[in-house]
Parts: structure tokens; sequence; C-alpha cells
């Protein structure tokens, strides 16, 4: 056989034919490995999946309060501090992926509430301040400090000096601080979930650069219950509680935001505190500390001293996770 004979290419296309044959049955068997790899780790992933349900299954069957749907981490329980936000990985919802860092610090805390028992005192009077802050709250918190009266602020932040150092202070002199809104723009927040949770977290993230404080409490603009929020009303309090949010409304309005005159508020306020208190229910009031909010700068000292007055000896108090909600 020499180079260019008739046997010799037969030769060279039987080798070649050989060596892929060879090539091919090499790729079945990688392919084949690969395959049982694949295989395996889809099983593994499975099961896995099936142990998660299972264990969802068995904490939502858990009725007390343990950590079951919290990442490793620690929570404290006062609202005072700075702690870094722990995001729970269950129960999910249709808006989970929204804001996916959007939970209450005190989120155990929170979702325990519906089996805390909460002290039912009728006494007890809780100040609350809408659409802040503004000058007028500087004054509100000179009279609260004279008279050593605690509070709830529910904000509207923005960047200015004058919010910034306003939010400090309320945080600083140990009153509580909320979430309000950012936009204030009831038509735009109450458009969808998504936009409410949009601004909610702006405002809050807000709220936190100025004081170094995680806000869990919060105030509908509006209330709970209002004209612009009747198709998303229910969605948005199912998210946010279910991020471990608390929200507050009221069941004594001062009237301020209408205009009311110093007398009107003075007699309306305590007639209606009066009232609430001989049912034996505690009265959360609502006052506006927004830039027009004149009367309210000289009504609110007449008001405190009035009540630490009473022969009903009223108690004073802040809003938080310690306080049974006044929901709609």
């Amino acid at each position: 056989m020499y180079l260019g004979s008739v046997k010799f290419f037969k030769n060279l296309i039987t080798l070649v034919i050989v060596l892929l044959i060879a090539a091919l049955i090499a790729y079945v068997v990688i392919l084949s490995i690969e395959n049982g790899k694949l295989k395996q780790e889809l099983e593994l992933f499975g099961s896995r999946e099936i142990e998660n349900v299972a264990n969802r299954g068995n904490s939502e069957d858990t009725s007390d309060s343990d950590n079951s749907g919290i990442e490793d981490g620690t929570i404290e329980g006062n609202r005072g501090e700075t702690t870094a936000e722990v995001v729970p990985t269950e129960p999910l919802s249709p808006h989970a992926h929204l804001f996916p860092e959007l939970y209450a610090v005190n989120f155990e805390e929170a979702n325990a509430a519906d089996t805390a028992e909460y002290a039912d005192d009728s006494r007890y009077i809780y100040l609350s301040f809408d659409d802040g802050p503004s000058v007028n709250t500087n004054t509100i918190l000179n009279y609260l400090r004279d008279y050593g009266v605690k509070a709830t602020f529910f904000v509207i932040p923005d960047e200015s000096e004058l919010s910034v150092s306003l939010m400090g202070r309320i945080v600083r002199e140990g009153h509580a601080i909320g979430v309000h809104s950012y936009s204030h723009d009831y038509e735009e927040i109450y458009a969808s979930v998504e936009a409410y949770l949009e601004d909610f977290n702006k405002a809050r993230n807000m709220i936190f650069e100025a004081t170094g404080v995680w806000s869990d409490i919060f105030r509908f603009p509006g209330g709970s219950i209002n004209s612009y929020n009747d198709e998303e009303r229910d969605e948005i309090i199912a998210e946010l509680t279910r991020r471990g949010f608390v929200y507050f409304d009221w069941n004594v309005d001062s009237g301020d935001s209408n205009g009311a005159s110093w007398d009107t508020m003075y007699r309306t306020v305590r007639a209606d505190v009066a009232e609430n208190t001989a049912n034996n229910e505690r009265s959360i009031i609502l006052f506006h500390d927004s830039p027009g909010a004149t009367f309210t700068t000289w009504v609110i000292d007449d008001l405190i001293e009035s009540f630490q007055n009473n022969s009903a000896d009223y108690l004073f108090g802040k809003l938080g996770l310690d306080v049974e909600p006044l929901q709609w």
C-alpha cells in the first residue's frame, strides 16, 4: 500500500468512520451523565419544595407567636431603637414582589396583635397630629414638653431643614412618629396598591433618615375609610398588615382641618372625650400640625390643662404596638 493508492484511501475512510463513531459514543455517554446529574438536582429541589410547603403549612397552623417566617436576625421590641429591618420570607401575597424590603421592624410583635392583651383604660387620651411637621409643630412640642405629655405625630416628611429638624425633635423628646404620606395626593396614592406602597415607602425612608427610627405605625390620609380608596382599601390594608404595619384611625375629631375656632374645639373635644369615658372608651383625638393649623396651637395647651385638672384623672399616652388599634 502506498500513499494515493486505492487501498490507502479505503483504510483512511475506515479510520475516519471509526473515529466519528467513537466521538459520537463519547458524546452520548457524556450527555447521559449530565442528564443524570440534572435529574438528581431536580429531584432534590422538588423534595426541598415539598418540605418547605409542609413547613409553611405547619407554621400557619401554629397559634403562638414564634419566629417562623422570619429570617435569622434579632428584633428589638422598642420602636425607638435604630434596628436593621428584618424581612420575613412568609407568607407571600400577590404584592410581595413590590418593595421587598418594606417590612415593619417589629414584625413579630405586630403580627401577635390579634392575640395581644391591651390595657383597657377609658381614662386614656391619645393626642395625635397629622400633616406636619411645620412651624406649628414646634409650638405644639413646646406645650407638650411643658405639661409632660407624650403624643403621636403622623408626618408628611420632606427634605427641608425644618422638617428634618422637627422630626428629630419629635423622636428625641419621646413622642411616637408614624407615616402619614409623602405626597398626600389622594388620587395619586390611592390609585393602586403599588402606588400606595411606593408613597408609604418613600415617606418611611425619609423619617428614618431624619430620626434613625423605622416607623411601624401609620395613619391613612383621610382615614382608613374615605371616598378615594373604595376600590383599593381592602388590598392595601391586607398588604400593610401582612408586612407588620399597624394603622390608627380616631374617634374624636377636633375639626381643626375644617377651620374650627378655639371655642369650638375647646367645647367639642372636651365633650367628646367625656362621652367616650362615660362609655368606657378611650379617646384618640385627631389634630393637625400643618402650617394652617394656627387655632390648634392656641387651644392645645388649654385642653391639656383642662384634662389634667379634671376629676376623671385622665391619662395621656402615645400610640404604638402596645396600644389596641382603633380602626374603622
